[in-house]
């Protein structure tokens, strides 16, 4: 359900206003987590490893959130 990434231009704008979450990028993942848990604690610090890239409600605190490595989503960016 989670794996339909397309080959497109890239973009870092992202809509998810219809509560709906899809796959931006080949090497993001998904990941189930409460927003007071400490590992929410390590997405959301400025020096994270890991960017969110979208998040959808899926409970009272609880979110899926679409996330990618900081370096692999920097690669994707880079100008050669």
């Amino acid at each position: 359900m989670f794996n339909n990434s397309q080959d497109a231009s890239i973009s870092n704008h992202v809509n998810a206003v219809t509560g709906a979450i899809t796959k931006t990028y080949r090497q993001s993942y998904f990941k189930r987590f409460h927003l007071k848990s400490r590992l929410a604690d390590t997405f959301f610090t400025s020096d994270s490893k890991t960017i969110v890239i979208q998040m959808v409600m899926c409970g009272e605190m609880d979110v899926i959130a679409e996330l990618i490595d900081r370096k692999e989503y920097e690669k994707l960016f880079e100008k050669e």
